[in-house]
């Protein structure tokens, strides 16, 4: 991490998260106000479901394969040239999705603007984690995640309104004031950062890994279509298998690997990586059918279903703030298993509605969800991203993305392909009792349960998941290791040496130059000689202090623990 990436005062690390709050925003809102204005846009093209539905898939599909890479080039070239640059290309291609012609122009567009999206969620959580210590980074990707549910939120009720009272084209028009205003935004109030001389970028294993991704992500959303057993579904699967065994070897023997593998060793980055794909998966199941839902199933207009839609991520944006800042006080595990299974309890609930159920009765639905992941979001991304080493937070925050976005396709394609397989059979069923117009309409909803059947039980496998990841030891086994290990005066003392350091770094003028050196390549290791004492400086508040505060808070915490455990024994 250079130090022009990450702010120096206590202030400027909140204006450092308005300006990624922002991208955060309209990057969500470009995915949640297309959704819920996909069958307007299918009737104004005149083509069906399987065709409207590469209008989002296509966006996810170009984001699930970059990711990573730009997670990476982050690291290396600074998260604020890929930031601004997915930014700008995001705001373009968005607004010019507004005057496309056909189905195929605006799927292009949105190919475009899929990229300026991975630029954005590949960098974003990795300079908000940067710019806040340890004891506030729940609190600050909380506060990131109600921009999140807030584009989640607005996106369904502001996308039924433009396409309600104007066009469906407005839903993209949005992007140019906002974007504008962000991108400048963040060029203001981000300081460039230069290459890191030591960092170089994995071409080969790049290409593997988006061509893996690609194949692997293409195979899942076309396999309905062209048939799971089809030649080239086949063909994509093994292309993936084969990709994918190279880049693990490729990597494996890279100094400097586009994806550190070993990342996956740790249990909180690896549990959490996959409680986060899975519980998108189910999202997005509910998000991507639910229109249909309500606006064939129950007749909504598209303006009444976009403002059903609203408590889902209304609930989200109240109870992620708290979640996060909960999270730095009593840990991730805890909240990320509840989040998960009261996502999985709200996705149950929606396989009872059917064509006559209320307005309130789906409100409080969609409001479950919403809690369940506002629960969720913000302890398992502090959780994963406070579990990797500072120089490889970039591919930390890209394998945030990454996740979530595959999580995305995933979700719609099993959807699609459930709904696909199962609508003929109930109609075979229902015809034979029920008029064709309400057989279509039933066997619809019928097989939207049947989907949210799946959403549940892949969220199920997401508790267990990040209920494995362990346990803390009990205080024997801690004090056992302890023993074993750092010693509560050993912990003192390097708490106290840690504290001398940065007091002799502030007050250093010229006399201590081996001192400056060794501090400022904490930060930068290629650092320049003329910005070594800012740099050493920037070492003593960001991690010496910190560290050495942590270390004499947990000496002063153990002694007054020992001291009841002490009175008991003599009491004994």
């Amino acid at each position: 991490m250079t130090s022009a990436q990450v702010p120096t005062t206590e202030s400027r690390k909140w204006i450092v998260l308005s300006a990624i709050s922002i991208g955060t925003f309209i990057s969500t809102l470009g995915g949640s106000i297309v959704n819920i204005s996909l069958p307007p846009i299918a009737k104004d093209f005149g083509v069906g479901i399987s065709d409207i539905e590469w209008i989002v898939v296509a966006y996810l599909l170009v984001a699930g394969s970059l990711l990573l890479t730009f997670g990476r080039l982050g690291d290396i070239f600074g998260y604020k040239r890929v930031y601004v640059g997915g930014f700008a290309l995001f705001t373009a291609a968005g607004t010019l999705c507004g005057i496309a012609q056909s189905v195929g122009e605006l799927t292009a567009l949105r190919v475009a603007q899929g990229v300026g999206y991975a630029m954005i969620q590949a960098v974003g959580p990795a300079i908000v984690t940067a710019a806040f210590p340890p004891t506030e980074r729940g609190k600050a990707l909380g506060l990131n995640a109600v921009s999140v549910s807030v584009g989640l939120s607005l996106g369904p009720t502001l996308g039924g309104i433009l396409t309600e009272w104007f066009s469906w084209r407005w839903i993209f028009f949005v992007n140019l004031p906002i974007g504008l205003f962000g991108v400048i935004w963040a060029l203001k109030v981000l300081s460039p950062g230069g290459r890191r001389g030591s960092q170089r970028l994995d071409v080969p294993g790049a290409l593997l890994a988006g061509l893996g991704l690609l194949s692997l992500l293409l195979a899942v959303i076309e396999g309905k279509d062209w048939g799971w057993g089809s030649a080239r579904v086949l063909l994509l699967f093994a292309a993936f298998a084969m990709l994918g065994v190279s880049f693990v070897a490729v990597e494996l023997q890279k100094r400097q690997p586009m994806f550190d593998l070993r990342l996956f060793a740790i249990r909180n980055f690896s549990v959490g990586s996959l409680s986060l794909l899975v519980i998108f998966v189910g999202l997005f199941i509910a998000t991507f059918l639910m229109p249909f839902y309500l606006q064939r199933g129950q007749s909504y207009s598209v303006l009444e279903a976009g403002l059903l839609f609203t408590p889902l991520s209304l609930s989200t944006l109240i109870v992620a703030p708290f979640s996060g800042a909960l999270s730095d006080r009593i840990g991730s595990r805890f909240l990320e298993t509840a989040g998960l299974a009261i996502t999985a309890l709200g996705l149950f609930s929606l396989t009872s509605v059917d064509a006559h159920t209320g307005g309130w009765s789906l409100i409080w639905r969609f409001a479950t969800i919403g809690f369940g992941l506002g629960v969720f979001s913000s302890p398992n991304q502090s959780s994963i991203l406070g579990s990797v080493p500072r120089p490889r937070l970039g591919t930390a925050s890209g394998t945030v993305a990454q996740m979530r976005i595959t999580g995305q396709v995933f979700g719609v394609a099993a959807g699609g392909a459930i709904l696909a397989s199962r609508i003929p059979v109930h109609i075979k069923e229902l015809s034979r009792s029920l008029s064709p117009p309400i057989a279509h309409r039933d066997a619809l909803i019928l097989s939207i349960h049947d989907a949210l059947y799946f959403a549940v039980a892949v969220c199920a496998l997401g508790v267990i998941a990040s209920l494995v990841r362990g346990k803390k030891a009990p205080r024997k086994g801690r004090e056992a290791a302890r023993r074993n290990g750092v010693s509560d005066e050993e912990e003192l003392l390097a708490g106290v040496t840690l504290a001398y350091a940065a007091r002799r770094i502030e007050e250093a003028n010229g006399d201590s130059p081996n001192l400056i050196q060794a501090a400022s390549e904490l930060v930068e290791s290629s650092g320049e000689t003329s910005r070594r004492e800012d740099l050493a400086k920037k070492a003593g508040e960001e991690i010496l202090k910190p560290l050495s505060f942590r270390l004499l808070r947990s000496y002063l915490s153990n002694k007054q623990k020992a001291a009841p455990e002490r009175e008991g024994e003599e009491r004994d």
